[in-house]
């Protein structure tokens, strides 16, 4: 009590000192009793220079008029941006609108009706795409693959878990889609935004499965948007979205929203609880764009991935690549092909466990950021690689997508 006297007097103080100086940002009593409604009753403004009257309601449960950051953050320009109202119910409908299509993951071990690791996803196709991290589906410290790209998917919406099977996973970026059995209906899907203008101080709302909770929504700020790797000691070159969201084992590949429930981010994991609390991570929807789109925009029947597993070569992973594949060529950088799918169109093509793909599109490639500004946001369309193996010249390969299972 002695204390909130004292701030009331020490605020008192301060507004008193500053009474006497002209503050040209202050909004006039006529506007701001028009922006506040209903008519105000009881909460006097502690700005006793204005002595303009408040609504009684607490901020909870009271309409605050604000810019929108977030929305901001989706729009194509600053001029798109609008003033928006925020309420109690705000938060509560931007993850509604998310929700059906969080999903819950389980990986399955290789010829093991076992489950391995627990995990997240948000469905980003009406065909059963899921988009959720690489280490969800296997242990990506390992250096050989050693799962079999199956997992259990259960959605929302759905009332039993059904089958799904990786199509393509980024190791050094921690991503990974997952394609489901057939639906039986359409599923609900993601509205996907962008991250490339959040600030810090924008709200964040994470979404997913911790410790197999289904449903689980917790809310935050972002509190960085461009941490990068080498700061978390982390190989490569990504840069991640820092949020104080609570994200548990279980949360990883769950989407991360902002306040309009549009996907901002895939969370991926954060500090230990031992070591600090609210310090989380998740990768940045803008930088992964590329891999997202085409399964979002696929109208025709041709399926857009390549059903490969993919991973960066550097200086802490060449030796080990070396020992493990001995296929590997003499090859410092490049993008390493550590799984091909059985069936996919990277395999139909002759693709091969060990590759490295040093060509893309026409274009060299020294990592998997490149590859993927190299084959930007087009599908269903040839796609021609260059792989090098042991001792041999750069083969050059044709991708062709197959088409989709069409009832």
């Amino acid at each position: 009590m002695l204390q909130m006297e004292g701030i009331a007097v020490a605020r008192s103080g301060l507004f008193h000192a500053n009474a006497s100086k002209s503050n040209p940002l202050a909004a006039n009593t006529a506007q701001l009793r028009k922006e506040f409604t209903p008519p105000p009753r009881a909460f006097i403004s502690l700005n006793q220079r204005r002595h303009e009257v408040l609504p009684s309601q607490c901020l909870q449960t009271s309409w605050i008029r604000c810019y929108d950051t977030s929305k901001a953050a989706s729009a194509k320009s600053e001029e798109n941006a609008k003033l928006v109202y925020f309420g109690r119910d705000t938060i509560a409908h931007a993850a509604a609108k998310t929700a059906p299509a969080v999903a819950s993951l389980c990986a399955r071990n290789r010829g093991q009706n076992v489950d391995g690791e627990i995990g997240s996803g948000t469905a980003i196709h009406k065909d059963g795409y899921i988009l959720t991290c690489a280490h969800v589906v296997f242990d990506k410290t390992n250096m050989v693959y050693s799962a079999d790209g199956q997992v259990l998917v259960r959605l929302q919406e759905a009332k039993k878990d059904v089958v799904g099977q990786v199509v393509d996973a980024y190791v050094d970026l921690d991503i990974a889609i997952a394609k489901t059995e057939k639906p039986t209906s359409p599923l609900s899907t993601a509205k996907v935004g962008s991250s490339s203008k959040l600030r810090p101080g924008d709200w964040a709302i994470a979404m997913g499965c911790p410790l197999s909770l289904q449903h689980t929504v917790t809310l935050g700020i972002i509190s960085c948007v461009h941490r990068a790797g080498n700061e978390l000691g982390l190989e490569g070159m990504m840069e991640y979205l820092q949020t104080d969201c609570a994200i548990n084992p279980g949360n990883s590949g769950g989407p991360l929203c902002n306040v309009d429930g549009e996907v901002i981010g895939v969370n991926v994991e954060n500090v230990k609880p031992d070591i600090a609390s609210g310090v989380s991570f998740a990768v940045p929807v803008d930088l992964i764009s590329a891999i997202i789109k085409p399964f979002q925009n696929f109208q025709r029947l041709v399926r857009p991935d390549f059903g490969w597993t993919v991973r960066n070569i550097s200086g802490e992973n060449f030796e080990a690549l070396k020992q493990s594949y001995p296929t590997f060529p003499n090859a410092k950088d490049g993008v390493f092909v550590q799984k091909v799918f059985k069936g996919s169109p990277a395999d139909h093509a002759g693709i091969q466990t060990g590759d490295v793909i040093v060509g893309f599109n026409g274009k060299q490639v020294r990592n998997i950021k490149e590859m993927m500004d190299a084959r930007g946001e087009r599908y269903g369309e040839p796609v021609i690689v260059n792989v090098k193996r042991a001792r041999d010249a750069p083969v050059p390969l044709a991708i062709t997508f197959k088409e989709k299972d069409v009832a």
